[in-house]
């Protein structure tokens, strides 16, 4: 049986921060992740040219300083996201694509240098090896008198604490917890949206920026997709070349060759010929993504009872934290939002007397 004084649920940016804080103040920390990789929302493809695109989180601002103060902590810099004075605007299939003016963009996002995996490559350095399980589903969580123990397969581990970073409508749909939570709370969890989780992300690398040699921008927006949105995905180095952007959530029911199919022929709308000569297609479809996302019993709204109070109080006599981005007090869903959620509950453990 193994034996840590916190188990954290999730090797996303929630619980790889959490680990950061806690190491750093002593305590002996294991990570369960259900995938074999780290990163959870977090996934930055490398193509085999070498080429960057993100499959999940991208973006921050500067008024996300939680965030902005880890990634100084890390010496992670930034770069501003490329987007131009104009964008191509398809409004239908049967009329021509027209360029728009944009306005001044007086809050500008940026990206982190090296792709968002970056960040969790610079936090895993403080993850030992024997202090993480990859592929290793929970499928049961059970507080006893002498500890909390966490079932998965044919492994146990005994802890004083669990904090499950998965979101909220995930965790209950997924997870075995006893004693069961308050009604209200598992309610809400139920109807709780999980960020992200009916996006679809799509990426083509190419050699050259082309659109710039021809005086575009790579912004583009359309009414009828399947990209809704789509943006130069240049490096920081201005060495490696990409457009990325979100298909039309409904294309989740196609197959992947058919949403490939429908991409090369907008993008030949968008922006001719040249656009089909790319190196690599990359597509994340997070509807599909099970350690992610589970479907809802009933209709949810975008963003409904992220950050709700309710996630920032201790359960199990302390024993049991919810955390994750989409239980931030303040910007739950982005990246500021995880690493918020992940300092709250570190300041609460350590007024706490369970450890």
């Amino acid at each position: 049986m193994r034996r840590a004084d916190v188990l954290i649920i999730g090797g996303g940016l929630t619980g790889l921060a959490f680990n950061y804080f806690l190491r750093k103040a002593g305590y002996a920390v294991l990570i369960v992740e259900a995938r074999g990789r780290l990163g959870g929302r977090i996934w930055t493809k490398t193509t085999g040219e070498a080429v960057n695109i993100e499959m999940g989180a991208t973006w921050l601002g500067q008024k996300h300083t939680h965030l902005v103060q880890l990634l100084n902590e890390l010496n992670l810099p930034v770069f501003q996201q490329r987007l131009g004075a104009s964008a191509l605007f398809e409004q239908q299939h049967q009329m021509p694509v027209q360029s728009i003016p944009l306005p001044p963009n007086n809050d500008p996002s940026y990206r982190i240098k090296g792709g968002t995996s970056a960040l969790i490559k610079a936090l895993a350095r403080h993850l030992p090896d024997e202090a993480m399980l990859l592929d290793t589903p929970v499928e049961k969580v059970h507080a006893k008198a002498d500890g909390v123990y966490t079932f998965s397969g044919a492994s146990t581990i005994k802890s004083k604490v669990v904090v499950s970073t998965l979101p909220p409508h995930l965790l209950s749909h997924c997870i075995e917890l006893q004693p069961t939570l308050p009604d209200a709370l598992t309610r809400l969890m139920q109807q709780t949206h999980t960020w992200m989780g009916e996006s679809i992300k799509a990426g083509v690398a190419y050699d050259q920026p082309f659109w710039r040699e021809n005086g575009q921008t790579g912004t583009a927006f359309s009414q009828t997709g399947p990209f809704t949105e789509l943006y130069d995905h240049t490096d920081a180095e201005e060495g490696h070349f990409a457009l990325k952007g979100f298909l039309r959530n409904d294309m989740a029911n196609l197959s992947a060759p058919d949403r490939k199919r429908l991409v090369e022929g907008q993008l030949l709308k968008l922006f001719g010929q040249p656009a089909l000569e790319f190196t690599s297609y990359e597509e994340a479809v997070w509807a599909k993504e099970p350690f992610t996302y589970a479907p809802y019993e009933r209709t949810i709204i975008p963003h409904q009872n992220n950050g709700h109070e309710m996630y920032r109080k201790p359960y199990w006599n302390g024993r049991l934290f919810l955390a994750g981005s989409e239980t931030a007090d303040a910007f739950p869903g982005y990246m500021e939002g995880a690493v918020r959620s992940a300092e709250w509950v570190y300041q609460a453990l350590s007024q706490s007397t369970v450890l």
